[in-house]
């Protein structure tokens, strides 16, 4: 193998001609955001955006200064502080083209563990214009059963006794407002770029109830001064793993330690409510609108719920990524059904063809090859995801006495994977904060069926709509007793 060159700003110039470094010098940009949660999916989607337009537009205002707050967050922290802030974004396309780009838009970083103090003074510099949050849900520690913000939680009981000492995002904040407060500095736009419904709304008002209860005195200030935009993020990012690691050595001859991999496919659509100018991302193709709740749905509602529906169905068969799940024509065919007959009456706001434009090139996205996208990953926190991708249109079906037959064996099929064990006999974990309650129903759900949908703080009341029981009964019985396939074949005949 060719000799490769580590990944920092002293070895871009020995980078091979086929891998895009910043054209721009790095030390001459200005940071005006500070991205709270460097995970894969910022720096494949924000930090990717922020990038072309320093490097295309040589817009060198808006550098980005990351954040993180959690202990499990010392690995990446320490990678990007070796490399510079520097990290190669490896994009793979359906047809096997595979790029590799190196994006320089970080150029600080902090981590709040080892120095809270520091965090909160960048927060509250003035040059920060924006607050960006990949934060992912449990970040907003909203309760489980109202959706309200969880002023009991642990995490925020502990920040309410140590203030300058914090672990959630709402403390952060709440001391970086109060100081820009006192020393009479304007305030920034907070900028949630995570998959919950209105998340610049949910974001605003989690922060005014912990802030009524913390430092009661800002809360007018905050109301005059900063701005919660909703937004809609879109790009498929799975786990970057070791073959990616390895792949980009050899193919590229850079050694990053932990590289992003993405699909081409990017989207990002924002409400204009900037407390300042409102920033060129345009350029770069972000999108401004006054009305977020249309791609919201699409998102949400589409993609992020065939996501889940793909990762249960496939991991229950034994399947271990979407790409394999997608290529099943018994599983797409069910998905295809649930999303035309279910999911596209509830998208009042949007119109046909966009919508089946949508669908069209989400299919094409999860049969990509090349994006090695783990169920795993899909998986993950579940309770989260079923609430807010699926339930809604299981409401609306309902309220307008529609189709539920498919959503109900997906509820189904959730309380059979909840059980641990696939159609091999080979076992999973299930990694969910609820996940002692989910194996336990899900358990009980062997002798009496209705226990699964009876837990209140994801179903609500569901388990008393009779049009949608009796087919999570059936569907349930279905599969207590069949292999998957089987089950979804005799499904789909039906």
């Amino acid at each position: 193998m060719a000799k490769s060159f580590y990944l920092n700003a002293e070895n871009l110039a020995s980078l091979p001609k086929d891998v895009s470094v910043p054209s721009y010098d790095r030390d001459q940009i200005n940071t005006s955001i500070l991205h709270i949660g460097v995970s894969n999916f910022h720096r494949s989607h924000q930090a990717y955006y922020i990038h072309e337009l320093i490097d295309k537009y040589k817009e060198l205002n808006y550098g980005i200064c990351g954040v993180d707050l959690l202990e499990s967050d010392r690995k990446i922290y320490n990678i990007l502080k070796d490399q510079d802030g520097l990290f190669t974004l490896y994009t793979k396309e359906k047809n096997g083209s595979h790029k590799a780009k190196i994006i320089g838009s970080i150029v600080e970083y902090f981590y709040g563990p080892e120095n809270p103090l520091a965090v909160i003074e960048k927060m509250a510099h003035p040059d920060i214009k924006i607050i960006s949050l990949t934060i992912a849900e449990d970040g907003y520690h909203l309760n489980e059963i109202t959706g309200e913000f969880d002023i009991n939680h642990p995490a925020v009981k502990e920040d309410i006794k140590n203030p300058f000492s914090p672990k959630t995002v709402f403390g952060y904040l709440t001391q970086s407002f109060k100081l820009r407060k006192l020393r009479n500095l304007p305030g920034c736009t907070i900028l949630s770029c995570d998959n919950i419904k209105s998340n610049g709304d949910t974001m605003k008002q989690s922060l005014y109830n912990y802030v009524s209860i913390t430092e009661p005195d800002i809360l007018n200030w905050i109301s005059k001064n900063i701005s919660f935009p909703n937004t809609m993020v879109d790009r498929i990012t799975p786990i970057t793993n070791s073959t990616d690691v390895h792949t980009l050595k050899e193919d590229f001859h850079i050694d990053d330690q932990w590289p992003v991999v993405c699909e081409s496919f990017s989207q990002w659509v924002i409400e204009d409510k900037f407390i300042h100018d409102r920033p060129v991302w345009d350029k770069v193709g972000v999108q401004y609108t006054e009305n977020i709740v249309p791609f919201e749905n699409l998102k949400l509602q589409l993609l992020n719920a065939s996501h889940t529906i793909l990762g249960i169905l496939g991991t229950l068969h034994g399947y271990k990524t979407v790409y394999e799940t997608a290529n099943d024509k018994d599983f797409m065919y069910f998905l295809k059904a649930f999303l035309d007959v279910e999911v596209t009456p509830t998208l009042i706001d949007t119109d046909q063809k966009s919508i089946d434009n949508y669908k069209k090139n989400l299919v094409s996205r999860f049969q990509n090859p090349h994006i090695n996208d783990q169920l795993f990953r899909i998986c993950q926190e579940s309770s989260a995801k079923v609430p807010l991708f699926i339930l809604p249109t299981v409401k609306y079906q309902l309220e307008n006495g529609m189709h539920v037959k498919n959503a109900a064996f997906i509820i189904a099929a959730w309380a059979k994977y909840n059980d641990g064990m696939d159609d091999n006999e080979n076992p999973y974990d299930i990694v969910d904060t609820k996940s002692g309650t989910l194996i336990r129903t899900a358990a009980l759900s062997i002798q009496s069926p209705m226990k699964f949908i009876q837990i209140k703080s994801i179903f609500e009341d569901l388990s008393e709509e009779e049009t949608f029981t009796t087919y999570y009964l059936e569907a349930l019985s279905q599969l207590r007793e069949n292999k998957i396939k089987d089950c979804i074949q005799n499904w789909n005949a039906n």
